[in-house]
């Protein structure tokens, strides 16, 4: 099944895309596969920034959109690669992208890249790929990771409760601190190392903490007591209830014959009590 020339139809379904009229739409077993090609006369050399007219070649690009009628999207797009005669430039050819459409090196358009994105801010890598199989979205858990990662960081403002505590580059291997905006929950920062040079420094560079939590390590409280002496600081709540569950299990362990004997001599007492009798009715 084979539409040609569906101009109102492309105004309709991607309004945000200009300057491209189809020139083919065929069905192919779950997918609908739109043929058109792109009509840019001139691009700009993303290296260089001059522009480009003299046409180099053609060849047919794939990309997937988002599903339609419960059919995947493919497009078959046929773009041009443009020349760039400015000769200092080390760049000798570029391919035209086309606006809210393309990327490059994307095998996704750009509203499809954003549908991804958005699955996997919702639930994540793995349950974002079993939740794009019913859309339907062919992509995994890698390609949706590979999406978040292009995501340009939020922008942070340190607030006046600092969270201060070590991850590790490679387990057992390397490690760095982790600063967090405790009140927006929101991390600020990844110094490459744990030492209490690298924090102090950071917090010189950053007055703005009234208050420090942290973990019991020796080294951000040196930092913190250097760098913002008039902080308060505080220990979080996770190495608290730690240190509880901890001071616990070896109160428990050192005390095990303690607990063992009055468990048992409590059961003894109380089968020897005798049964209360019964009440009589009046």
């Amino acid at each position: 099944m084979v539409f040609v020339g569906d101009e109102q139809f492309w105004d309709l379904v991607w309004p945000d895309v200009e300057g491209l009229v189809i020139d083919a739409v065929s069905v192919v077993g779950d997918a609908v596969c739109i043929t058109l090609p792109a009509r840019q006369r001139t691009v700009t050399c993303p290296s260089c920034g001059a522009t480009a007219s003299r046409v180099h070649s053609t060849y047919m690009r794939r990309l997937a959109d988002r599903p339609l009628g419960g059919r995947r999207v493919l497009f078959r797009l046929r773009v041009h690669r443009f020349f760039c005669d400015n000769g200092p430039c080390s760049r000798r050819t570029m391919a035209e992208q086309v606006p809210s459409l393309t990327g490059r090196y994307r095998r996704r358009t750009t509203a499809l890249a954003r549908m991804v994105q958005a699955i996997g801010l919702a639930v994540g890598g793995r349950a974002g790929a079993r939740l794009a199989g019913h859309l339907p979205v062919r992509t995994s858990r890698d390609v949706i990771l590979g999406e978040l990662r292009r995501l340009p960081d939020p922008p942070s403002a340190q607030g006046t409760v600092l969270g201060i505590d070590e991850f590790a580059f490679r387990g057992g291997a390397t490690y760095g601190t982790v600063l967090i905006d405790v009140e927006a929950r929101r991390p600020i920062d990844l110094p490459p190392d744990r030492t209490a040079g690298t924090v102090a420094a950071w917090l010189a560079d950053h007055p703005e903490s009234k208050v420090i939590c942290r973990d019991r390590c020796s080294t951000f409280s040196q930092a913190a007591s250097r760098a913002a002496p008039d902080a308060i600081q505080v220990a979080d709540r996770w190495h608290l209830l730690h240190s509880l569950v901890r001071a616990v299990e070896r109160t428990a362990h050192q005390h095990g014959v303690c607990l063992r004997t009055d468990a048992e001599t409590g059961e003894t007492d109380q089968r020897q009590q005798p049964s209360e009798p019964a009440s009589l009715a009046a």
